[in-house]
């Protein structure tokens, strides 16, 4: 994938604005063309890249993605990410743990 601005420009008019016309990944990346087995990898890149182009792309697992101008949709969306990364970053830490408790004598700082 190039990333580059006619793949953006194709994602924008793919992606819907407003909550209620969200749309999954998996249903972006028909629309554009993509792999859509696994974790959609390639459309998942292409959104981060329109989000560093300074474009507004909000998601929850349940609706999916749409571009939103709605100040609270982007703080829930923000709030949820950041829920997100201390829930693996605990869980990363666990299992640290769970390896120096069984291997005392070869610990990972």
């Amino acid at each position: 994938m190039a990333n580059n601005q006619q793949e953006l420009q194709r994602l924008l008019n793919i992606i819907p604005v407003g909550r209620a016309n969200a749309m999954h990944a998996e249903d972006i990346a028909r629309g554009m063309w993509y792999p859509t087995g696994g974790n959609q990898v390639e459309t998942r890149e292409l959104i981060r890249y329109a989000i560093q182009q300074g474009y507004i792309i909000v998601s929850t697992p349940r609706d999916g993605y749409w571009r939103s101008n709605i100040k609270q949709e982007v703080i829930d969306c923000t709030n949820s990410l950041i829920n997100r990364a201390d829930e693996i970053y605990d869980r990363c830490n666990e299992l640290k743990n769970a390896w120096n408790q069984a291997n005392p004598n070869n610990i990972i700082p």
